[in-house]
């Protein structure tokens, strides 16, 4: 069984725009394994499979964790290039550090 998502990779960064929408990608990207999805298929990416969910899951969690101990949009991003090094996207980056701390 495959999905198409709209941004996934792995070992790229995404788009989140808050807590709330950290909670939900987290929700739905679980469902999709919940529901035995085996395949897939992101706009943005190649294709991958449930370890690669699995890694965003773990990836987005760790978003919640770091943002949780940054007072700004620099540190928060800092620190997330540390526990992440080599991850593509940091277009998206920066915008998920500004969606965290909007100015």
């Amino acid at each position: 069984m495959q999905v198409t998502v709209f941004l996934l990779g792995h070992d790229c960064h995404s788009i989140i725009a808050g807590p709330a929408h950290a909670d939900a990608v987290i929700a739905g990207l679980q469902k999709y394994l919940d529901d035995g999805f085996e395949l897939f298929l992101s706009a943005h990416y190649g294709p991958e499979d449930r370890s690669d969910v699995q890694t965003k899951i773990s990836y987005i969690e760790g978003l919640k964790d770091i943002v949780a101990r940054c007072s700004s949009a620099e540190e928060f991003s800092d620190a997330v290039k540390e526990r992440y090094p080599g991850y593509s996207g940091e277009n998206y980056l920066r915008m998920t550090a500004g969606m965290f701390f909007p100015q």
